[in-house]
């Protein structure tokens, strides 16, 4: 039924299509439903917390559901994401970008601390634009993995092809914002997915670092938070009730003498971003339990 709609949604797109219009549906997929599902953290403006988001979802996501396997995949050039889940500094085997020029990650994987699998980061994955010439590039390479669970995608600060596959392949993005620069380059996501004739609850934004501290002596928002709701209720824009809250207790387990990245659950379970973290991961879960398998 699934690959029905898509054809026919392409079908009324191309018929209504302007002259001159730019925008293309993403090519058809192949029949049947997938193994696995994707969840990508996404986002066109940086610093606003994407590899912090992504990291501890996939931390307390397997804490929630230990039967769940997961996979963490960066499509960014930094490194912090394997300083979270790497159990040691070696650096023998196939990183991320061997595994998308090979076309799958089978002999890349490799099972981490919290018992979360990951593929070993490269600092040279911009190279992989050169390839990655179509959006469902990285749903073909989890199809030839044959990964069964869910698959949590960190992706670069831009809306380029490799940040696109991630899109592309997601059956939920995650959207950080901590401020209004961050919600109005929110806003080209939603832009994308309305180019692909997708429904705009494919993505939520999450409210991350808020700083409730900040205020505001005029109007009815008296705070960062308010007038973030405030905005982005007035755009109609997909929004997870949890929000998470600025704390330099936070910030500080990726600071530390052995290197490593310290989860919120393990780091500061008693902090008030642990609760955050705990409830956002519960509302992940029940919108993938609700959410159609893709090809079904």
């Amino acid at each position: 039924m699934s690959r029905f709609l898509d054809e026919a949604r392409r079908a009324e797109f191309l018929r209504r299509r302007q002259p001159g219009d730019r925008r293309e549906l993403l090519p058809a997929r192949r029949s049947g439903p997938r193994s696995f599902r994707v969840l990508s953290v996404a986002s066109n403006k940086g610093g606003v917390g994407k590899t912090t988001l992504a990291a501890n979802l996939a931390v307390y996501l397997r804490a929630l559901r230990e039967d769940l396997p997961i996979l963490v995949l960066n499509f960014d050039d930094q490194t912090v994401l394997d300083a979270m889940f790497a159990v040691s500094d070696e650096c023998e085997g196939r990183n991320l970008v061997a595994a998308m020029r090979e076309g799958t990650f089978a002999s890349a994987l490799r099972l981490g601390q919290y018992g979360v699998h990951y593929v070993p980061s490269s600092r040279e994955v911009s190279d992989l634009k050169r390839i990655a010439d179509a959006p469902l590039r990285l749903e073909n390479a989890l199809e030839r993995t044959g990964w069964r669970g869910l698959v949590i995608v960190d992706t670069k600060s831009d809306l380029e092809i490799l940040t696109q596959s991630a899109i592309a392949a997601s059956d939920l993005v995650l959207i950080p914002v901590p401020n209004g620069p961050a919600l109005r380059e929110a806003g080209k996501i939603f832009e994308l997915l309305e180019g692909w004739q997708w429904p705009r609850e494919r993505a939520r934004i999450v409210l991350s670092m808020v700083d409730r501290r900040i205020k505001y002596a005029e109007g009815e928002s008296r705070d960062v938070l308010a007038l973030l709701l405030q905005e982005i209720r007035r755009l109609d824009y997909p929004l997870f009730e949890t929000f998470l809250s600025s704390s330099p207790k936070v910030a500080s387990l990726q600071t530390n003498i052995e290197g490593r990245f310290v989860s919120i659950l393990h780091g500061a379970p008693r902090s008030l971003v642990h609760r955050q973290m705990h409830h956002l991961a519960e509302d992940v879960l029940k919108i993938l339990e609700q959410t159609p398998v893709r090809g079904a």
